[in-house]
């Protein structure tokens, strides 16, 4: 036999495409050997098409019929099988995982409260915000509580009252300024 008797077995079928058809055609004509294979199988499929259709026996097609049932249920309850346990398996990973990380972030003192700055030698100190205001906690040391009046008099005596209310005191620009000039 040819190295591929495939192509001549579709080419006597006519399943090739008609590209493929005039390729095979062309090396027929080229290689004897080629053309002898395929004139032996249409004389094979000659003989074959005359013999007369047989039915097979009733309890043979259902055999075959009850076994192709089988074999579909058989991997129906497989593929259901993997499925319930990578369900169940994902599942204990997932439990797994959220009790480990929840161990860890309590029992390594992730989720201690702030510590408290009660100590009597620290000083508070002031921060700005974004508008640059300057504040201050409640609770001063009362050494510190009269200079921190005297310069906040000081900083009262520097500001100057804004007689207009669209704050524009300055035709070109747009800024109030309520401080010194230093």
């Amino acid at each position: 036999m040819h190295t591929d008797e495939n192509k001549a077995i579709r080419y006597l079928m006519k399943e090739m495409d008609p590209s493929e058809e005039m390729e095979f055609e062309k090396l027929m004509r080229e290689d004897e050997d080629l053309l002898i294979e395929v004139e032996s199988l249409r004389a094979t499929k000659r003989r074959l098409s005359g013999l007369p259709l047989k039915t097979p026996p009733q309890q043979l097609t259902q055999k075959i019929t009850d076994d192709a049932k089988q074999l579909q249920s058989d991997s129906l309850k497989i593929s259901k099988n993997i499925t319930f346990f990578l369900k169940r398996g994902i599942a204990a990973a997932i439990l797994l995982a959220a009790f480990t990380g929840g161990g860890y972030y309590f029992y390594t003192g992730e989720a201690d409260p702030v510590p408290s700055t009660a100590s009597g030698s620290q000083t508070i100190e002031p921060w700005v915000d974004r508008n640059e205001i300057l504040r201050f906690s409640g609770d001063q040391p009362v050494s510190q509580s009269a200079s921190l009046k005297s310069d906040m008099d000081k900083s009262y005596d520097k500001l100057e009252l804004v007689n207009d209310l669209n704050g524009n005191s300055n035709a070109g620009s747009g800024i109030l300024l309520t401080g010194s000039s230093n």
